[in-house]
């Protein structure tokens, strides 16, 4: 019986491994006994790259880029759930077809689509978008036999060195735990698929990401000791299994040094508002215009140990109001032309379009709606250090452009790409002046759009593995099973 065993590692990174592969055993014999295959993700959308692993679709077909999207009705976010932006999975239609599927932790996938498989959601991922979900009763109690993952949540707030250490024990002995469950379930589990995916590697890579980390060399630091734990772990689970069984390793997308200034966006983006509805609708700014102020003050004011602390224990409808208002806290609809979504690596931003927002102002394709898109392109790739006057964006996108589909609406409508600047406080473009912030020193590092995938040679059937949309064609081609794209079964 062919088996197909795909090892996944959230944000693991390609050139990471391979500068460090002296001190990678597993990784590196692999690497040297198999193909290596570079794969691309979905440019400037580094939050939808798992749902458009598990569609086999790009973002402008399933319209998920975060966990946390956008719904124009209420004018606010809200969390992606089964009855909001669900789609079937490949590996519902591979079960379909006669074939043993295992699947575990997928991230921003919904419970569960196996009905005779073994699917486990959100046990130990790195987002813990959804609470825990699993298929079958008998696995759940062995998820309770082996306790709750040490791996929690993120809280992105600026940590203690007590507190790093204490998250970098949990994340190792997150991998170590991992690799467990996916030895016991490959050996007390019938499956011809199993996939399963270390959350590990992002979850060190935002957190411990470092200057020493972006050199080529194999210095010992708190993210190379995770690699390393992840390492030994998918060494045990190879070891481990049939000799018979092809494995492969991948990545949907990679990690590298955050040098986002997203810091700047909020207070930029209130200034380009401003400017613009003065200088193309004569709408003056109100006096005084109130901004995103309690979020920003508490931030300010509440000691970092202490924010860390209350952002660990609090429920998850807290952590997503609190988003909320530090996107949409004191905005005025009526003088909001386009305002910031979340930020990350990259800065995404969404036009307040008559028709589609609830309460939108511009009307789309418009003669105005046009130049507010041209006025903020501008003012962004215009932006420049204060000090130093070096240029800080590299480019502004447009996701509707790059993901024509049936959901790109759902989708930010510019991104926002970032030089590789270390964070300042000033900035300055000649648009609109000077915005004045400070870093908030909450993540090391951040998502590339590079993915990989080392694995044996391509099955029959498959002509080519370039792009992360293609890792579901590999194993439909790998057991048989014709090609296909996932349909919606519940759209936005």
């Amino acid at each position: 019986m062919a088996r197909l065993l795909m090892l996944g590692l959230d944000g693991g990174d390609l050139d990471y491994i391979q500068s460090r592969a002296a001190v990678l055993p597993c990784l590196a014999q692999q690497l040297k006994a198999n193909s290596l295959f570079k794969l691309e993700a979905p440019k400037a959308l580094s939050g939808s790259v798992w749902p458009t692993f598990y569609n086999g679709a790009s973002p402008g077909h399933h319209g998920i880029y975060q966990h946390l999207v956008w719904d124009a009705q209420r004018m606010g976010i809200r969390r992606i759930k089964p009855n909001w932006c669900y789609y079937k999975p490949f590996w519902q239609d591979i079960e379909q077809a006669g074939h043993s599927v295992v699947v575990l932790d997928v991230p921003y996938s919904f419970p569960v689509a196996l009905e005779k498989g073994v699917e486990i959601t959100d046990w130990a991922t790195h987002g813990q978008t959804l609470p825990l979900g699993c298929s079958q009763n008998a696995v759940r109690s062995l998820l309770q036999q082996m306790g709750k993952s040490p791996i929690g949540r993120e809280t992105p707030i600026e940590k203690t060195p007590q507190e790093l250490g204490k998250i970098h024990q949990q994340i190792e002995a997150s991998a170590a735990l991992k690799g467990e469950l996916i030895l016991k379930l490959s050996k007390e589990v019938n499956w011809e698929l199993f996939i399963a995916i270390f959350a590990e590697t992002h979850r060190g890579g935002h957190t411990f990401f470092s200057d020493r980390d972006e050199q080529a060399s194999v210095e010992d630091t708190p993210l190379l000791k995770i690699y390393q734990a992840v390492d030994r772990a998918l060494a045990k689970i190879i070891e481990g299994v049939d000799a018979d069984t092809t494995v492969m390793i991948f990545s949907v997308h990679g990690m590298a040094r955050d040098y986002a200034q997203g810091h700047v966006v909020q207070p930029l983006m209130k200034k380009i508002n401003e400017v613009f509805l003065s200088k193309y609708a004569n709408i003056a700014p109100k006096a005084p215009l109130k901004t995103n102020a309690l979020v920003p003050y508490l931030r300010r004011v509440i000691p970092a140990n202490l924010q860390y602390a209350v952002g660990s224990a609090v429920p998850d409808g807290v952590r997503q109001w609190v988003v909320e208002k530090e996107i949409i806290g004191g905005l005025d609809w009526q003088r909001t032309p386009g305002f910031a979504l979340r930020t990350d690596i990259r800065t995404e931003l969404r036009l307040n379009l008559v028709g589609r927002e609830a309460q939108g102002i511009l009307e789309p394709q418009s003669e105005l709606c046009q130049q507010y898109i041209d006025f903020v392109k501008t003012s962004f790739l215009e932006l420049r250090d204060r000090e130093t006057g070096v240029s800080l964006v590299d480019e502004v996108v447009s996701t509707h452009q790059l993901f024509p589909g049936q959901n790109c609406e759902a989708l930010p409508d510019l991104v926002i790409t970032w030089h590789s600047q270390p964070p300042v406080q000033r900035v300055y473009s000649p648009l609109v002046g000077e915005v004045t912030a400070k870093p908030s020193g909450a993540r090391g590092g951040d998502h590339t759009d590079f993915g990989f995938a080392i694995a044996p040679d391509l099955p029959p059937g498959l002509a080519s593995l370039s792009h992360i949309e293609d890792l579901s064609q590999f194993c439909r081609s790998f057991l048989g099973v014709s090609p296909q794209k996932s349909e919606i079964t519940s759209a936005y």
